[in-house]
């Protein structure tokens, strides 16, 4: 179904269109703060001048392109509450791959045209709008499991992967634990998204291995941010007409906001709608082991401020907690995930493969992309490093679209 974006940030307690608009700005900051960011813009794309990407991190690749005060209005608070680390921390790549527009100056032609650049144009879809099912992106993978049953594939459910048995640089087992009992399946390729923080301890190799025990040490210096979906059933037939909110604001725990209706009408019923929250947290956060009572009591006074729900319209309020969506990019990431690559390149059947896997931060096409690329390479039967280690240097080049 082709859906309209939609989407808004709210700031300077309203909502605002985006890609920005001249009027709703200037309403919201003002004339004088508005000179106040463009003069700290000029000043800051003066102070970095010449200064090469690699030589910088998150923060300063922020200022170089958009000036510290565009960078603490609406970047900082938002970057900081998605990934837990001070904006200084994270690695530039994750500014560039996240930010879809290059400088100041280009968020300022967008608004004076209201058009945005050819980044956000595809030849499958008009100007504006996205690709969404019409009962969720739950029925792409259960598709893919018809299919796969189908064809006569067997798909195992509710269980843990223990260790992967590596002999003379392949993989030759997979031990998982289900229902209590372990068992056993071979396989002559084994693709993993196993989050990469965990699974360099579930490789077991027939001797000891000094790049194995490297990777080991390197991997859970690779962290990733847990997510909680709140999930709101509400007794009103919609709570905004928007797809998507980001809320900046650090008086607001969760980051961005979504009313899955607005994509597609066939996603609740007509008198009620599901509003949706996103709060990141560490594992060892309070939030994280939080009563879904707790979590309500914590958001609804939020929600409230902006007048998009009331206490009395929630009919229910349940969480789905994911644990390893987020890969926190810091300024040590690429060296501490070369160091696992570097075992995992060894092994000549074995394959880490989508977000938690690879450690990158994607959207959900670029996903389907990395597996249809590795479905390419276990067909042609070629070399690792000959076709999938080649298709995999694009991943890296990824731009998300938001």
């Amino acid at each position: 179904k082709v859906t309209p974006e939609r989407v808004r940030f709210y700031l300077f307690d309203r909502f605002l269109t985006y890609p920005f608009r001249l009027g709703e700005v200037l309403g919201g900051v003002g004339p004088f703060k508005a000179t106040s960011l463009i003069a700290s813009w000029l000043s800051d794309r003066a102070h970095f001048s010449g200064r090469a990407e690699s030589d910088m991190n998150y923060e300063e690749w922020l200022r170089a392109r958009f000036g510290r005060g565009v960078t603490d209005l609406v970047f900082r608070p938002l970057v900081e509450k998605t990934w837990g680390v001070p904006l200084h921390e994270l690695h530039w790549r994750l500014a560039r791959q996240r930010i879809a527009v290059g400088s100041l100056r280009e968020v300022m032609a967008q608004i004076i045209t209201g058009k945005r650049s050819k980044l956000f144009q595809s030849q499958f879809y008009p100007y504006g709008t996205f690709l969404y099912p019409q009962k969720g992106y739950g029925t792409i993978p259960e598709r893919m499991a018809d299919a796969i049953v189908k064809a006569g594939g067997q798909i195992t459910t509710s269980a843990q992967v223990e260790k992967l048995i590596v002999r003379d640089g392949r993989v030759r087992s997979v031990v998982y634990r289900r229902d209590g009992a372990e068992e056993t399946v071979e396989g002559d390729h084994v693709i993993s998204t196993l989050p990469v923080s965990i699974f360099a301890d579930m490789l077991s190799p027939e001797k000891p291995d000094a790049d194995l025990d490297a990777a080991r040490q390197a991997a859970p210096a690779l962290r990733f941010r847990k997510l909680i979906l709140v999930y709101l059933v509400v007794n009103k037939p919609q709570v905004y007409p928007y797809g998507v909110a980001f809320f900046p604001g650090k008086e607001f725990r969760f980051g961005r906001t979504w009313e899955q209706k607005n994509f597609s009408p066939g996603m609740a019923p007509g008198n009620q709608t599901v509003f949706g929250a996103e709060i990141t947290c560490w594992e060892t956060d309070p939030l994280w082991k939080a009563e879904d009572k707790d979590i309500f009591e914590m958001i609804i006074p939020q929600l409230e401020r902006c007048n998009l729900i009331r206490r009395s319209e929630v009919a229910e309020c349940f969480t789905v907690r994911l644990g390893y969506v987020y890969p926190v990019w810091d300024t040590h990431f690429e060296r501490n995930l070369s160091i696992v690559e570097k075992y995992v390149s060894r092994v000549e059947n074995l394959i880490i493969n989508g977000r938690p896997g690879l450690f990158f931060y994607n959207n959900l096409h670029h996903s389907l992309e990395m597996g249809f690329l590795s479905a390419d390479h276990v067909l042609s039967g070629k070399p690792k490093a000959e076709q999938w280690e080649r298709d995999a240097l694009r991943f890296r080049e990824y731009r998300l679209v938001e």
